[in-house]
């Protein structure tokens, strides 16, 4: 008997996996094949799809089948299904309790759709008679997520895509993270979006204190445009920079995360003085700066706000 070695076949393509799973939908004559189904029947493992297309339904939508189950499907799935199913991948890993992101790989049903029927991971394990792990949708709140949207939104310099995490490994969470806490990437991104263009008064601006003082009252009712303008403020601090007076301001010093993401998409995430962004130097660490020091009565207001790198902000001085 002679050993060979098999004929070397280079890194798969995704064109090759997509083929396959539609050759596996046209053999059984469906729109919808599940992962375990695939499994049974295609040629490349989950690991690998997994690899290329980040989850099972993206490689659907890819492959151009229907990517969801049909409520008649769902219900058709029992509730012992799914705890079988688990105990299996227990038994499979050798633990007594099954991690969402262990399931994710060896499970032959959707996440979501356990999470969608028993509400938490943790009740379905239970059910199963498994031990909890520990996992809380709670643990990362929505505001991180938010925070880190935006971290990659800036170091990429556009929007980021579900495969800069799966492949490019840009995010301090998992892809399964945003689907956990939104129900999907688009829908983390579509929430993003919302929460970012947020109507709502902004948190910069100080309510005036209460007071019985009758002039404090009448300053308080001073209409909007009697109030400075920041533009006109920002042109006579340029002529005359030595004139400004240290005064009350109507706007907090420190910056919130949505006027700081509005300013910094403005300046188009590179630093309005030296051009430098971190989506070409990742060193590059992005300061949002105001024009006219607050400490010489400049506003928190995106007219007088600018994005600088560390290296210029620092360099214009510290009194901003």
């Amino acid at each position: 008997m002679r050993f060979e070695l098999n004929e070397y076949k280079g890194e798969l393509s995704d064109d090759e996996i997509l083929n396959d799973i539609r050759r596996v939908a046209q053999n059984l004559n469906t729109d919808y094949i599940s992962i375990s189904v695939y499994k049974k029947n295609g040629k490349h493992s989950q690991t690998a799809i997994q690899r290329h297309f980040g989850t099972w339904v993206h490689a659907l939508e890819l492959a151009g089948l229907r990517s969801k189950r049909t409520a008649e499907e769902l219900k058709s799935i029992s509730n012992e299904d799914y705890y079988a199913d688990l105990r299996r991948v227990a038994r499979l890993i050798g633990s007594d309790t099954v991690p969402y992101e262990s399931y994710l790989q060896f499970g032959q049903y959707s996440c979501g759709h356990i999470f969608h029927r028993f509400g938490k991971w943790n009740t379905a394990l239970a059910n199963a008679g498994l031990k909890e792990t520990g996992f809380s949708k709670e643990k990362i709140s929505k505001q991180q997520c938010f925070d880190e949207i935006e971290r990659m939104w800036i170091t990429l310099g556009r929007q980021p895509t579900s495969t800069d995490i799966t492949k490019g490994g840009l995010s301090a969470y998992s892809l399964d993270t945003f689907k956990r806490r939104f129900g999907g990437w688009r829908k983390a991104l579509e929430a993003f979006i919302e929460y970012i263009n947020n109507d709502k008064p902004d948190a910069n601006f100080m309510p005036a204190a209460n007071s019985d003082c009758l002039e404090q009252k009448e300053e308080n009712q001073e209409s909007v445009n009697e109030r400075p303008n920041p533009s006109s403020q920002i042109n006579d601090a340029a002529q005359n920079p030595t004139q400004i007076e240290t005064k009350s301001h109507r706007t907090s010093r420190n910056i919130n995360a949505r006027l700081r993401y509005k300013v910094l998409l403005r300046d188009n995430f590179k630093c309005c003085a030296c051009g430098a962004s971190p989506a070409k130097d990742p060193s590059v660490e992005l300061h949002i700066d105001h024009i006219v020091p607050w400490s010489k009565g400049g506003e928190t207001v995106i007219e007088n706000l600018q994005t600088l790198c560390s290296k210029c902000n620092l360099g214009k001085g510290s009194d901003a």
